[in-house]
């Protein structure tokens, strides 16, 4: 193992440590004595607080355990850092934004000018499409935080114009053509539900339920595609209709090449009925064949009314 490959090892593997001695690292990298000792000497140059000890093997203390061990990349390694942080532009939210506006001002002012001068032109030469929705996510830090720490949260939500008030736990959060999704487990209802981020008007912890583990949430999930109460439905739209479905869809649809066509597939339950009506209106005459027949009839309705609604105004 060469050198550079051997100390960001050996920085992963002394992360959670408090102590360590030479005995350990020969035994680990089959190093002799003194090369463990130049070791420990280029990890207190690139700044890991040590403390060491008399003795044969030597015990080395590390003094503050919490800070982040610095860890040696490849200049492949930076390009690509580098271009994870150029896609977050690609979002009007996201989680810790004000983190990612400092990142990049700390990660060029440890690099070498030549290196930094790549990367400004690597920032000229990619230009990634930005998918900027009208309403930001205003809450994206605390609920990624409140998956992490398994929190309970108040929860104020905007549903057709109504402010309604509910007791969830957060379980994943996801993104789909810049808008954020998150899945919630509803304490009032003992369901796992998807809600639109950008339409949480409040959040704030709450104490009024105990946590459930996270990974029993995310061992539910699947079970969300399985609901009895769910209608399955199938839609088949021309090459208009993909394009509609691409601009903005939903976590519980997908898409795919259907003859010469193309079919939507998902599944909505009763609760759902005026959402999914309201969705596939927009699809107009790019619509070919909708099943099951109920799902149709949702769709009629939806647009007579609106009929009757633009017949009465001025």
């Amino acid at each position: 193992m060469k050198k550079v490959e051997r100390i960001n090892d050996l920085l992963l593997f002394l992360a959670d440590k408090n102590s360590f001695n030479l005995k350990e690292l020969m035994e680990r990298y089959q190093i002799s004595k003194s090369t463990a000792l130049r070791d420990i000497e280029s990890l207190e140059e690139i700044g890991l607080p040590l403390y060491s000890e008399l003795g044969r093997y030597g015990k080395y203390t590390i003094l503050d355990t919490k800070i982040a061990a610095p860890i040696l990349f490849t200049e492949g390694e930076m390009y690509a850092l580098y271009f994870s942080l150029l896609t977050l532009n690609g979002y009007k939210s996201i989680p810790f934004d004000a983190e990612s506006d400092t990142l990049e001002k700390k990660y060029r002012h440890v690099l070498p000018q030549k290196l930094q001068e790549k990367l400004t032109l690597m920032k000229q030469v990619i230009v990634l499409e930005q998918t900027n929705h009208s309403r930001a996510s205003r809450h994206l830090k605390e609920i990624v935080q409140g998956i992490i720490h398994e929190a309970v949260f108040e929860l104020v939500y905007s549903k057709e114009g109504k402010n309604k008030q509910s007791i969830v736990q957060f379980i994943q959060l996801t993104s789909k053509f810049g808008q954020w999704y998150a899945k919630i487990w509803n304490f009032e209802t003992e369901q796992i539900r998807i809600i639109r981020c950008d339409k949480i008007k409040d959040l704030h912890l709450s104490k009024k339920n105990t946590a459930k583990s996270i990974n029993e949430l995310l061992s539910q999930i699947a079970d969300l595609k399985k609901r009895s109460s769910d209608i399955p439905f199938s839609v088949t739209v021309n090459e208009k209709g993909s394009d509609i479905f691409t601009k903005e869809s939903y976590p519980s649809m997908k898409m795919e090449p259907f003859q010469e066509n193309y079919r939507i597939s998902g599944s909505y339950d009763t609760s759902e009925v005026k959402f999914i009506a309201a969705y596939f209106i927009r699809f107009g005459e790019s619509i070919l064949s909708i099943e099951p027949e109920q799902l149709k009839v949702l769709v009629t309705r939806k647009l007579k009314s609106l009929l009757t609604h633009f017949e009465t105004i001025q």
